[in-house]
């Protein structure tokens, strides 16, 4: 038997961060939600909970865990740091400037 496709793999573990994003769910709902088998949800979600991207909850439901957070908040530094320079890029330019990030085949402007 082969190695698994690590590719195939991240796109299940983001569809079971993605599962939980609105409402925590058992591992009965993460199946549901995801189209997973059950011991590959289980699997999955429990190794997402060792890195702490997931948690559970008192009812033993998973929820996106304290990581995420911490994930996110890097990449408000990215905003900063740009919007830091972008005035003196404004000035010495006499052009608007704005910083944008990539968002699939979109753009978003995360500092003007």
């Amino acid at each position: 038997m082969g190695q698994p496709n690590p590719v195939a793999v991240l796109d299940k573990a983001v569809a079971i961060l993605r599962a939980v994003t609105d409402d925590p769910a058992t591992l009965a709902e993460l199946v549901t939600r995801t189209g997973l088998p059950r011991a590959t949800a289980h699997r999955l979600a429990t190794a997402l909970e060792g890195h702490r991207l997931l948690r559970r909850t008192a009812g033993g439901a998973w929820a996106p865990g304290p990581a995420l957070a911490e994930l996110g908040r890097g990449g408000a530094d990215l905003a900063d740091l740009a919007g830091r320079h972008l005035p003196g890029l404004r000035d010495a330019t006499g052009e608007s400037a704005q910083f944008y990030v990539r968002d699939g085949s979109s753009r978003v402007c995360i500092a003007a």
